[in-house]
């Protein structure tokens, strides 16, 4: 047994000391269930392995960086209850966002059992580095092979026998977006999971022996040992000293996340013998996709390209969405208004309490559903079906040199057009920027941005009363609006952006089932949110109006509604209750 064995023999990521009593009786079950940790670098997959397992699609897409938090979610497996832990992609131990800590405390703080670390099976020399870091750290790992059916489409065929021998750790060949083998990859961390519940203190997991030169080895051990005497603490960093002191943080994994600099190399070269030693390659393909990648990323091709993708998404959501939209509207005032009224005015005899019901109840709803049926979700399907491809990440290749006009390199196109789909987690999106300047820009350009259902609520309000025409030019002065907004932006807030650096992944023919479930996850959480304040917003302007209230406030935001914008009177009240929900302006004038 080496210095690095012997060091092991306790918890390299033991629990926290003095565990404060839970008040919840759910956070103390939660608490003695297994973990199982999903480690990876970006846009692997790992948000699409949770996705399978749970049912539940987060704000993710076939784009680098999109997961920026920690997200946990309780996995039944085979009958057994666990905590399955989404980080976010990471090239190493000490990888940080901004506004996060680093990777290896994100690490620490999920108290992992066991680590399922993805991998992509196509690229194994870049992502090998990650899961030897996981494994000096003396954790039990069980490893995806990701993205095998591209590795194979490649030429790429792997031994993955022989990985798993070299990493003594269970290796499994999976496709994340069709669920080949995403399960039994699980079943398997869930496995050392439990067995390290058990067993916390039975030495290295897995038996692991680090295939660094001994003179690494030996660095790494003497620096475990003077920290387990209580010596050269002083010299750690902060955040690995307070994890040592504080018994969350083993002196193996605190020696080896101080001998960061000393390992990583080793890892890497370490991970380009292995993975030449696993790869078997049939002569280099190139798949219709990467042909397709080229193409639009391409800029004499690829911005034409962009820009009749762009119209057709707005035009097939005007054309799908008119029709849903007229059949609905023809059969609930056939079919469903007259009863609702009858009933209504059956049950409240009241003329003007019965009126303003009506208000909210038949009109509030038909418009809901001739507009968040129709408009809203078939724009999130065009949106996830794009996002799904990989074709959204390409255009910021193809936006960098326009967005430094605004001060912002390409990558920011990753938040704008996620703004598109929904703006919050678009502004969760700009930390893959790397500098304050450029977050506090895309976070202002994203406010600006209409989000998809506001985007189907203009075509709505437009196309059935002035034409595509006219919706298509609204969101042309949107585009000039924001671009003046960023031009402005640029010129007062000092510095300049740093260069475009970008993981591109691949074109990938989207999945239906996955579309439509980022599109159905999408389209419950706008309606859950949006009918209750649309009911409301109803309600009150009906009340408003059945009641002769309407006039006198008419008469106050006259010189806004009507002096200002050239609108009619009663559009200022559409416009300041939607403040609730900024789509609720065209919404409630719809009502009206």
């Amino acid at each position: 047994m080496n210095a690095w064995q012997a060091l092991a023999t306790s918890r390299s990521l033991g629990r926290r000391v003095g565990q404060r009593a839970e008040s919840s009786e759910a956070t103390v079950r939660l608490e003695r269930l297994p973990v199982v940790a999903l480690v990876g670098r970006p846009n692997v997959g790992k948000s699409t392995f949770v996705a399978r397992l749970t049912g539940r699609y987060e704000e993710v897409a076939n784009l680098p960086g999109t997961t920026v938090g920690t997200i946990r979610r309780q996995v039944r497996v085979d009958g057994r209850d666990i905590v399955l832990v989404d980080l976010p992609g990471a090239h190493s131990l000490t990888d940080r966002s901004d506004g996060l800590p680093a990777f290896w405390q994100l690490l620490l703080d999920a108290r992992p059992d066991a680590v399922l670390s993805i991998v992509d099976a196509g690229q194994l020399a870049l992502h090998l580095p990650l899961v030897l870091a996981c494994r000096d750290l003396g954790l039990p790992i069980v490893v995806a092979a990701n993205l095998a059916d591209e590795a194979e489409a490649h030429g790429v065929e792997l031994d993955l026998g022989r990985l798993s021998q070299l990493l003594s750790a269970p290796v499994h060949r999976t496709v994340g977006r069709r669920g080949s083998g995403v399960r039994e990859a699980l079943i398997d961390a869930v496995r050392l999971a439990e067995g390290r519940r058990e067993a916390p203190d039975d030495g290295v997991p897995q038996r692991w022996i680090p295939p660094y030169g001994p003179e690494v080895v030996r660095a790494v051990g003497g620096l475990a040992a003077r920290l387990r005497a209580g010596e050269s603490r002083d010299d750690l960093e902060p955040a690995v000293r307070a994890g040592l002191e504080a018994g969350t943080i083993g002196t193996l994994a605190a020696a080896t996340i101080t001998s960061a600099a000393r390992l990583e190399p080793e890892r890497w070269t370490l991970a380009a013998n292995w993975a030449a030693q696993v790869e078997g390659r049939d002569g280099v393909r190139r798949t219709l996709a990467d042909r397709l990648g080229r193409v639009v990323t391409s800029p004499k091709v690829g911005l034409p390209l962009f820009a009749i993708a762009t119209l057709g998404a707005l035009w097939m959501t005007m054309a799908v969405g008119t029709i849903i939209a007229t059949a609905l509207s023809s059969g609930w005032s056939t079919f469903v208004s007259p009863i609702v009224t009858n009933v209504v005015r059956a049950v409240v005899p009241v003329p003007v309490v019965s009126s303003t019901l009506l208000w909210a109840l038949d009109s509030g709803l038909l418009s809901m559903l001739a507009v968040g049926i129709p408009f809203v979700l078939t724009f999130y399907l065009v949106i996830a079906a794009l996002e799904d491809s990989g074709y959204l990440a390409s255009t910021a290749v193809l936006s960098d040199r326009i967005f430094n006009a605004l001060g912002l390199p390409g990558r920011a196109a990753i938040p704008l057009l996620a703004a598109t789909g929904c703006n919050v987690p678009a502004i969760y999106a700009t930390r893959v920027l790397h500098s304050r300047r450029e977050r506090l820009l895309a976070s202002f350009l994203v406010s600006l941005t209409p989000c998809s259902a506001s985007s189907a609520v203009v075509v709505a309000a437009l196309s059935p009363y002035v034409g595509m025409g006219a919706a298509l030019g609204a969101f042309a002065v949107i585009a000039v609006v924001v671009i003046v907004a960023g031009l402005g932006a640029n010129a007062v807030l000092p510095g300049r952006q740093s260069p475009l650096v970008l993981e591109l992944p691949p074109l990938r023919l989207p999945i239906p089932r996955q579309v439509l479930a980022k599109a159905s996850h999408r389209f419950r959480s706008f309606v859950t949110t949006a009918t209750p304040v649309m009911l409301g917003g109803s309600l009150v302007i009906g009340a408003l109006y059945e009641t002769g209230a309407i006039t006198s406030i008419e008469v106050v935001l006259a010189p806004i509604s009507t002096g200002l914008l050239g609108l009619p009177p009663v559009a200022g009240i559409a416009l300041a209750l939607a403040v609730l929900r900024k789509e609720l302006a065209l919404q409630l004038l719809l009502t009206l």
